[in-house]
């Protein structure tokens, strides 16, 4: 098992290939929006579950080009390697400390009739089958989230920059993709989070179950709204 901090001189990939990589993210974000409209004014009906979890697929394949192909590393070098098993309460505790945050937060927001994220619950309501949009939530966009924005970007960031200044550049990017306004401040301190779960453990398997437990609590709680919803 892994028990050392995260090691920047282990990282071959360099600044510059992170900020390929960021404007590949751009890129990417522009793409899939154009298609998701596309879609949506040509009525065509694909699973929105089929469709976030390809586009976050995608993701990857720069992470693989600017890494594994360039330098010939393997994914553990991206943090998917082992760690210790007290990094579990370390994220649990955090992420307690962030819930508490959020629930502020969305109180605040409701004075102004406003939301901190879309709400789900119409979305699951007219699926016929919630399992693509499940598994692409709670499954796939962690995973490949947490090695592009924390494994790839994170420790690029960190060759260069002290963890801190290096956590604040990628969680701004990660904050800033989900494309909510309201919800830039809860998404960016939940990737500051797990860029230092990353910087303590040397692995991002600690975020990335961090990661997946928000994404199925806020999922899961959506989804069983919409089954108790009386149609009218």
């Amino acid at each position: 098992m892994q028990t050392d901090e995260f090691d920047p001189q282990s990282i071959p990939w360099t600044t510059r290939d992170v900020w390929l990589g960021v404007v590949t993210l751009g890129l990417w974000l522009v793409t899939f929006t154009v298609l998701a409209v596309l879609l949506q004014d040509l009525a065509l009906n694909m699973n929105p579950g089929l469709f976030v979890g390809l586009a976050e697929l995608f993701l990857l394949g720069p992470v693989w080009w600017l890494t594994v192909r360039k330098y010939g590393v393997g994914w553990g070098t991206l943090g998917l390697r082992g760690f210790r098993g007290q990094m579990i309460g370390v994220g649990c505790g955090l992420m307690l400390l962030s819930f508490t945050f959020n629930l502020v937060y969305s109180t605040l927001l409701a004075f102004l009739d406003l939301r901190v994220q879309t709400d789900l619950v119409p979305v699951f309501a007219e699926l016929s089958s919630p399992w693509w949009l499940l598994a692409a939530g709670v499954i796939v966009a962690p995973v490949v989230e947490e090695v592009f924005f924390r494994g790839f970007v994170f420790a690029g960031l960190r060759r260069r920059y002290d963890w801190r200044n290096a956590a604040f550049i990628s969680s701004a990017f990660f904050a800033l993709v989900h494309l909510q306004l309201t919800s830039v401040i809860p998404i960016f301190i939940l990737g500051y989070i797990f860029a230092y779960l990353y910087h303590r453990s040397n692995s991002i398997w600690p975020a990335i179950l961090m990661h997946v437990s928000t994404n199925a609590l806020a999922l899961g709680a959506a989804y069983l709204l919409a089954q108790t919803e009386i149609p009218t």
